[in-house]
């Protein structure tokens, strides 16, 4: 009878597991965001420290650390959200990257959205990420990779024209760097050099 209601238990988690992982893709997707019209960069937030989800028989807080590694990742989905919508939005102030990201990353897409922006190209369509993992060895630094799909994403000149490299690969894997800062996330450093994934 134990047996039957622990196996019963186990099968109730993974479920509630699988259902978990599942709305943080579909969210990660609808937040994704854009990569330059040459190259592929993407969104999406899944971060490798699982947290298990609670059952009526056992029920497991997050810790901090697990928080955190969750956080760093929902802070690339952020990050990308805001550099979407920014490439869809020209007009709007590049200073909306200031909650999202520092140092590297924020100059890198502030010179990225002022070029697009003088070019009078404008992003159609959203990156969507998947696989996103955080790891940390300090618990402030984070390096947090994700699968970019820029399948969905176009930039268009004034005329309507694409001016996406017709040879840019459609899914990539980028690494990230995160910084945990007061209790806020910032993506502080973007390689741009992704790998197929």
């Amino acid at each position: 009878m134990r047996d039957r209601a622990a196996g019963a238990a186990r099968r109730g988690r993974a479920a509630t597991a699988a259902a978990g992982v599942s709305l943080l893709l579909v969210t990660a997707c609808n937040d994704a965001e854009t990569p330059d019209p040459t190259r592929t960069t993407s969104v999406s937030s899944t971060p490798s420290i699982a947290t298990p989800s609670p059952s009526p028989s056992h029920t497991k807080s997050e810790t901090p650390e697990e928080r955190d590694a969750r956080l760093a990742g929902e802070a690339l989905v952020k990050y990308w959200a805001v550099v979407d919508d920014l490439a869809a939005n020209p007009a709007k102030s590049v200073n909306l990257l200031d909650p999202v990201a520092r140092d590297q990353a924020r100059a890198q897409r502030q010179i990225a959205l002022g070029t697009y922006a003088a070019k009078g190209w404008v992003q159609s369509g959203t990156a969507a990420l998947s696989g996103v993992t955080a790891s940390t060895k300090d618990g402030k630094t984070f390096s947090v990779t994700a699968c970019v799909d820029v399948s969905g994403i176009d930039f268009v000149d004034e005329k309507g024209d694409s001016q996406v490299n017709p040879d840019r690969p459609d899914r990539q894997s980028f690494n990230y760097t995160v910084v945990k800062a007061k209790n806020e996330f910032f993506v502080t450093r973007d390689t741009l050099k992704g790998k197929p994934c």
